[in-house]
């Protein structure tokens, strides 16, 4: 099949070019030009912006295309529009923040999803162009303006559309930094100062998804078409599982100390920002890492162990130790979790 792949060198991008490139497609990627990345060999590169002239895709025929980096309807439009009525599959990468609300455990892609306000397009409108294409951009409209985007693939396609409600993403080259952080946190502990604070209780859910793991099921999605809306990530393991993981893999002497949620909000820290992966327990995310992932895996979605994404993250993590990570503790918030509490229950 002849496909492009929109946003081909970035993380997600990048992982389903080398996956559909290894299954024999005939792979283009549309790219902005912004960055120094490279498609791989074989793989034509495209440099457009998809907000602005499109005719050069008018001159080409594509038989499916992988969009990953949408995040408001016109941007879908305009993309489609340009592609054409020949297009078999459109493969777009939604999120499961178009949900909303996680106050009930394992939402299922028949729940009810939150419609866009009038606010929530006014300002996709109103962003500069090149904000445009950052997800940070988009705020607390975000998940809102996927559904969105989703509409609006299916009002032009119908059934040749598949959204892929994708959970966190991780691995090697995720510069969201979100697991990335325990990584290098654990992987630096030394037996002097063993210990690093982690958020009680140690059986909180957590769920994630190794970002090969999307691209071959988004893969296998287009040559079989499936169409429709589906919840793409892990099923749920537990916090202290994940860590304990993280510490066997990297050889740490990290020693966990569990510090109870009260305390940490207490401390005027942040969960997901200062603490990765942390979600409170009585708040309107409290369900975002436990939904409901039984139809992708009874179609054939297969995430893989959970150590074989920690050690190519790791070795990677490595090799850029000099990098700020964009999210973590700061030396101050780590010593007084460790300083001015007992170990927690956990």
């Amino acid at each position: 099949m002849r496909v492009l792949v929109v946003g081909g060198t970035g993380f997600l991008g990048g992982a389903l070019t080398e996956a559909l490139a290894s299954a024999g497609h005939e792979v283009s990627v549309l790219v902005r030009g912004n960055t120094n990345r490279s498609p791989p060999n074989g793989v034509k590169a495209i440099t457009a912006d998809r907000y602005g002239d499109l005719s050069i895709l008018r001159e080409q025929q594509f038989d499916w295309a992988f969009d990953t980096c949408a995040f408001e309807p016109n941007g879908v439009r305009h993309l489609l529009e340009a592609l054409g009525d020949n297009l078999q599959r459109y493969v777009f990468i939604s999120s499961i923040s178009a949900y909303g609300t996680f106050t009930k455990p394992l939402l299922n892609e028949q729940d009810a999803v939150p419609l866009p306000t009038e606010e929530d397009l006014a300002l996709a409108r109103n962003l500069e162009p090149q904000e445009r294409s950052s997800a940070n951009s988009y705020g607390a409209s975000y998940g809102r303006l996927k559904r969105a985007c989703e509409l609006a693939a299916e009002d032009m396609l119908g059934d040749r559309v598949t959204s892929l409600r994708v959970g966190l993403l991780v691995g090697a080259g995720d510069y969201s930094d979100r697991l990335t952080w325990w990584v290098r946190r654990i992987d630096q502990a030394t037996a002097d100062k063993p210990e690093v604070p982690a958020p009680a209780p140690a059986s909180r859910n957590v769920q994630m998804i190794d970002v090969r793991d999307v691209a071959e099921f988004a893969l296998a999605c287009a040559e079989e078409k499936r169409g429709g809306i589906w919840n793409v990530t892990s099923t749920p393991m537990q916090l202290g599982d994940m860590l304990q993981q993280i510490i066997s893999v990297s050889g740490s002497p990290a020693r966990l100390k569990w510090v109870d949620e009260e305390h940490i909000l207490e401390a005027g820290i942040q969960p997901w920002i200062d603490l990765p992966v942390m979600i409170p327990s009585a708040s309107d995310y409290t369900h975002f890492m436990n939904v409901y992932t039984t139809r992708a895996e009874a179609a054939g979605l297969a995430c893989r162990p959970l150590s074989e994404t920690l050690e190519p993250l790791l070795e990677w993590d490595r090799t850029r130790r000099d990098v700020p990570l964009k999210c973590g503790l700061s030396a101050e918030q780590e010593a007084a979790l460790l300083e001015e509490h007992s170990q927690a229950k956990v």
